[in-house]
């Protein structure tokens, strides 16, 4: 980002690049709940996820090697 361009203008930038890409971001809280967020036009829709939920999302992303200790 360079001096001439605003926070806003680089998020509108990125923004950009993934219109339509399936973007969503998963948020944990402490307790293993969260929060499914994706895009809703020009907002943003968060579902609550319980922890079972929350898990059963993990696993479909990442599979059970998301859950193994190094």
């Amino acid at each position: 980002m360079n001096e001439s361009q605003t926070l806003a203008d680089e998020f509108a930038h990125y923004r950009q690049s993934f219109a339509g890409g399936g973007v969503f971001a998963l948020v944990t809280m402490p307790d293993g709940s969260g929060f499914l967020c994706q895009p809703a036009g020009e907002n943003m829709d968060a579902e609550r996820l319980t922890r079972d939920q929350m898990l059963e999302k993990l696993t479909e992303l990442y599979g059970l090697s998301a859950f193994r200790g190094n």
